[in-house]
C-alpha cells in the first residue's frame, strides 16, 4: 500500500473521528444547575427552606432580610443578622428540611 494512501485514510478516520465526537458533544443535553439530574425535578430545596424559617417564630422575623438559594441540595444563606445565636438557629432549621445535603452558611454579623 503506497504510503500517502495510508497517510490518507488516517487522516480520513481522524477527522470522522473528530466530527463524531463534536456531534455527540453537541447531543448531549445542558444539565441545569436547578435541576436534578436524576429524576428532571427543578430544585425547589430554597422555596422550602424559605417556608421552614417563616414557619419558625424563633427565627422568622430575622430570616426575611435573607437570601436563600439551592441548586443540588446544596442551600446557601445569605444576609445579616443580629445575634450568634440567631444565625445558629436560622442553620439548624434549614439544615433540618428535606431535600438539604449540605449547608453553606454566609449569614454575617453586624460590625460593632
Amino acid at each position: 500500500m503506497p504510503r500517502s494512501f495510508s497517510i490518507a485514510v488516517l487522516t480520513l478516520v481522524v477527522a470522522g473521528a473528530a466530527v463524531g465526537a463534536e456531534a455527540h458533544a453537541l447531543t448531549v443535553p445542558a444539565v441545569s444547575a436547578f435541576k436534578d439530574p436524576a429524576t428532571g425535578q427543578s430544585d425547589d430545596v430554597a422555596a422550602k427552606v424559605k417556608a421552614a424559617l417563616k414557619a419558625n417564630p424563633d427565627v422568622s422575623g430575622p430570616s426575611e432580610a435573607l437570601t436563600v438559594t439551592s441548586a443540588g441540595g446544596v442551600v446557601t444563606l445569605e444576609g445579616t443578622v443580629s445575634t450568634p445565636q440567631v444565625r445558629a438557629k436560622i442553620g439548624e432549621t434549614a439544615l433540618k428540611v428535606e431535600g438539604v445535603d449540605k449547608l453553606v452558611n454566609k449569614i454575617k454579623l453586624p460590625k460593632n
